[in-house]
């Protein structure tokens, strides 16, 4: 039987944006709705596929129906990475938006055409939030279109309120989280996506419910309908079991299994930033200072034609002479791509100092383990805010100001802020409300739980998209 409960089954067309943390979440997405039962085609550029595939964790592509439609990597007149750059936005990845839109709307509508010859009109589409143009053909062909979200709540209430004036709680500014040239963009896809049914969410209803709530009173979602089916992550990572069949045989997974339980502290800004040399000098002096374990993912942001994983090491030129020597055995830099759950799910990692991305937020919330908040721009400021202030599972590194530029954080700022969460009773407390989070995600996912049952409700929407 198909996922829309007839024997035919339904094709579901995922577009992503090309990035590695969107790319993760509708990567993720898919595998969940084609485990109830529905036929899915991932659709981006060839690079970005070879990318999602690699970096996958828990799962097994080949189990589940999922089909790779590749698309041609446009042409790029710019999109070089400047390592030396002090600018935390990767700039060089909005000519590869752009690009996507301008050159390749013309493979996806020929893409979209045989795919519904194909499947007699079962067919739905699912495009992220910033491809609305994806929207134009879908509507060409006229096949269900849903806009997915890879962003949480709280954020797209505050940015709504802050586009009308009216929020005060996060005293940061727009055009620090967004470059114009972005923000451009993005109003583009959004006036794009109108005709779209309803709207996808990667959160859950015990995390986010109250900010999910205001959104739709706030037509922060035009009036759409709303699933929240997150936290979208492997079930194996739920179960105690999970390190037996998952585990990777990696160098830093090896050198965690040496820490005492709860001890190490994982740094890491995510695929898309990369610091300033001055500021990972700041930061390696802080975590040295600090006298913590840690895990350091150090690196620059991924390009805009491949990942950089080729390039980790470049960043580790700016750490001082005799650094990692010096540190051996309490400090841990890794300079290829890790796996990001099977470290925050080891029993070692006791704190996760991050960029609150969304996908890092919920992973961490789903480990249960408390954050060290560093946000550098789009919705990181008010992850940040919703994980210190509203869930009261992390602290900032320090109180962020309404600067338009990026301030450098101190090694002696860093120092402080780790001990904060690793060495106080503060800390302690937010461990343990991250430990309750946890349990909640859990839920959330399980059967008849929160997530389980709105993906329920989005199927069936699905299959009464279609026409008779």
């Amino acid at each position: 039987m198909g996922a829309d409960g007839s024997g035919e089954r339904m094709q579901v067309v995922v577009v992503p944006l090309p990035a590695q943390g969107h790319l993760n979440e509708m990567l993720q997405f898919s595998r969940v709705i084609a485990g109830r039962g529905a036929s899915v085609s991932f659709v981006t550029t060839s690079t970005h596929i070879h990318q999602a595939r690699r970096r996958v964790e828990g799962w097994d592509l080949h189990k589940f129906d999922i089909r790779f439609e590749e698309l041609p990597m446009p042409h790029l007149t710019d999109g070089e990475i400047d390592a030396q750059s002090t600018h935390l936005f990767p700039f060089h990845l909005i000519p590869l938006f752009e690009a996507v839109e301008d050159q390749l709307a013309s493979h996806v509508d020929q893409l979209l055409s045989t795919i519904c010859s194909e499947n007699n009109s079962k067919v739905v589409i699912v495009y992220d939030s910033c491809m609305g143009w994806i929207q134009t053909v879908a509507t060409k062909y006229s096949v269900p279109a849903y806009v997915f979200r890879p962003t949480g709540s709280y954020f797209n209430l505050w940015i709504k309120r802050v586009c009308d004036k009216a929020w005060p709680h996060i005293n940061i500014s727009l055009k620090r989280c967004f470059p114009e040239r972005l923000i451009n963009y993005l109003r583009r896809q959004r006036a794009l996506s109108a005709p779209a049914k309803g709207c996808i969410m990667n959160t859950f209803s015990a995390l986010e419910s109250e900010f999910t709530h205001q959104g739709k009173e706030e037509l922060v979602y035009d009036g759409k309908p709303v699933w929240t089916v997150g936290p979208l992550l492997p079930q194996a990572f739920f179960n105690d079991e999970w390190r037996l069949p998952l585990k990777a045989d990696t160098e830093c997974l090896r050198w965690l299994d040496t820490q005492a339980e709860g001890s190490v502290l994982y740094v890491s800004f995510g695929s898309l930033s990369s610091l300033s040399a001055t500021q990972i000098r700041e930061l390696a002096d802080g975590l040295e200072r600090s006298g913590q374990p840690f895990l350091w993912v150090l690196r620059i942001s991924d390009g805009a034609h491949f990942s950089t994983e080729v390039q980790f090491g470049s960043a580790c030129k700016f750490l001082q002479q005799g650094y990692e020597r010096r540190l051996e055995g309490r400090g841990f830099i890794a300079r290829n791509w890790v796996p990001q759950l099977e470290i925050l799910f080891h029993k070692s990692t006791g704190g996760f100092l991050t960029h609150c991305g969304w996908n890092s937020t919920l992973e961490s919330i789903s480990a249960g383990v408390g954050m060290l908040a560093w946000p550098l721009h789009t919705d990181q400021f008010a992850n940040s805010a919703l994980i210190t202030r509203e869930l009261k599972a992390g602290v900032e590194v320090k109180e962020w100001g309404s600067a338009e530029e990026n301030e450098v954080v101190s090694a002696e700022e860093i120092e402080k802020a780790v001990k904060r969460l690793m060495g106080s009773e503060e800390g302690m407390q937010v461990r343990k409300r991250a430990q309750e989070l946890r349990g909640e995600a859990r839920k959330a996912v399980g059967g008849e739980g929160s997530s389980w049952n709105d993906m329920d409700s989005l199927l069936q929407h699905f299959s009464q998209s279609f026409p008779d």
